[in-house]
């Protein structure tokens, strides 16, 4: 049986790990990748916090999964190795995703340039929760929509479940037809998830983060995270 049927394992529901005003953020936010998610709610942000941040800090430890997936070449990668050393922002997604993915993704790249970070410095890291749909070549094309320095990754749905379990994240759920003929909607984590350069999880950008929220945070992602 596809899991991703079973609503046991939504992956908009974050368990303990998240601290509990990301809770609130996520419930209102982040319950799906569909044709009724709030995208104009983008334009609110987030509120810059005490210490300086827009993004939330996390309650709990959690790092870099202990997986391997596949590049949009087909190589393997191994993720906790292969982005040690350099701090990394990674969102799970799908190429098919109507909002929650392109506003992520053209967010930050946007920010990137207008705050002068390099992709040198930090890894943008996209995983696609759709293996059936998202082809390392639909991939790649997509990512080029947005920053052709982005890294895509993929793999089989198991392994990508195991990424998001370790994460204290659920897997992709199907929630029916996309009504613009783009085959299913699916939902999935919508907080996109920043690790230092030892590779723990530091903070966390809901939907709803915006393009002067990461101009303002992403100089402090590499400057204290490297």
């Amino acid at each position: 049986m596809d899991d991703r049927h079973d609503p046991a394992a939504s992956s908009y529901r974050p368990t303990g790990w998240w601290l509990p005003a990301l809770v609130v953020v996520v419930g209102l936010l982040a319950s799906a990748c569909g044709p009724a998610s709030a995208t104009s709610l983008v334009a609110e942000g987030l509120e810059r916090r005490a210490d300086g941040w827009h993004g939330l800090p996390l309650e709990r430890e959690r790092s870099l999964p202990d997986v391997t997936l596949r590049d949009v070449d087909g190589d393997p990668v191994e993720v906790d190795d292969a982005f040690a050393g350099t701090p990394t922002l990674m969102f799970f997604g799908y190429t098919s995703c109507p909002d929650i993915c392109p506003v992520h993704l053209s967010a930050i790249a946007s920010a990137m340039e207008g705050a002068g970070v390099s992709y040198h410095d930090l890894d943008v890291v996209f995983v696609s929760v759709d293996p059936d749909r998202d082809t390392p070549e639909r991939i790649d094309d997509y990512l080029d929509n947005f920053s052709s320095e982005m890294v895509g990754l993929h793999e089989e749905l198991p392994v990508v479940e195991e990424a998001l379990a370790q994460l204290d994240l659920g897997g992709p759920v199907v929630e029916g037809e996309d009504p613009r003929g783009e085959g299913e909607l699916i939902g999935h984590p919508a907080q996109v998830i920043g690790f230092d350069a030892d590779g723990q999880a530091q903070r966390t950008w809901p939907f709803g983060a915006r393009r002067s929220d990461w101009v303002a945070d992403l100089p402090k992602v590499v400057e204290e995270w490297s």
